[in-house]
């Protein structure tokens, strides 16, 4: 199932949103790279929506369509009957990507470059391309709260607008039916409490497969479909955050830190710290302290 997956933060944030009714033989505008996501929901009737890459919806009661904002969309006949519909507009300032399968929460290990002295994680949702809704009341309720919040000037509103709006993404990206089964999150999730709880002693992927019962190519699957990365990768990443907190807060040496936190040399500890943060320790110490 196509979908949109977007890496926050930031979060994708609310813009506008209305609702149209079209009688009989009245069709959806034809429009070329509106910079915005647009999501349809029809309530009633059915809308006749393709994209300039060949895609072709027929968007029913209870149905969502998201449109690209960087692609042509046009009518593909006019309605048959009465059709009423909700939009929504929406945009990002980070990355998104469309990809073709759904594969449930994951979790990626990537960093901003700034502030390195503490960062955040990053970590992606996704929202379904096309969807039918198991809870239309409530959905279409908040559209309707969105449009009365429009209609207000003050601030307040404004942040109430962005509040309900993380909540509907919340329900729309619920819609999805994840391919990745809560036995392979579990497991996941098992193998990185385990590896944080022992980050600085010596841990293999025999070790961690003994500790878990579980055998490690099956092991390292799941971390990668959870999080991203193996087992091994995991755990240094995690060690270096460790090291960072020691390196401004301790006057501990290059290597007593490098031990402390599990790496085997300090030679290794500092490649790995300068390939993480494009920073040696030492002048990682000297510039945030």
């Amino acid at each position: 199932m196509k979908h949109f997956e977007f890496s926050v933060p930031p979060l994708p944030h609310y813009i506008m949103s209305g609702e149209d009714t079209y009688v009989p033989q009245q069709a959806h505008p034809n429009r070329r790279n509106i910079n915005v996501f647009d999501l349809i929901a029809v309530t009633k009737g059915e809308l006749f929506i393709g994209e300039e890459d060949g895609a072709e919806w027929a968007i029913g009661p209870g149905q969502t369509l998201i449109l690209r904002p960087d692609k042509y969309h046009y009518s593909l006949k006019p309605c048959q009957s009465e059709t009423h519909f909700y939009w929504v507009h929406f945009q990002t300032k980070g990355t998104w990507q469309e990809l073709d399968d759904y594969e449930g929460d994951t979790l990626a290990l990537h960093h901003f470059p700034i502030p390195p002295f503490h960062q955040s994680d990053l970590f992606r949702i996704s929202l379904p391309r096309v969807c039918t809704l198991t809870n239309k009341v409530d959905f279409f309720e908040k559209i309707q709260k969105l449009i009365l919040l429009s209609k207000q000037p003050s601030l307040t509103a404004r942040w109430q607008e962005q509040t309900l709006f993380q909540e509907w993404l919340i329900q729309l990206h619920g819609e999805q039916k994840p391919r990745v089964h809560s036995s392979v999150i579990q497991v996941a999730e098992k193998a990185a409490h385990y590896l944080q709880q022992n980050y600085h002693k010596a841990i293999t992927n025999e070790k961690l497969s003994t500790e878990l019962n579980f055998h490690p190519v099956y092991i390292t699957r799941c971390m990668k479909q959870v999080y991203g990365c193996t087992p091994q990768e995991y755990v240094k990443k995690y060690r270096i955050e460790q090291a960072k907190i020691h390196l401004l807060n301790s006057e501990r040496s290059i290597g007593e830190i490098s031990e402390m936190v599990g790496f085997s040399t300090s030679q290794y500890f500092t490649r790995s710290f300068s390939q993480q943060m494009k920073i040696t320790p030492l002048k990682f110490r000297q510039q945030y302290r």
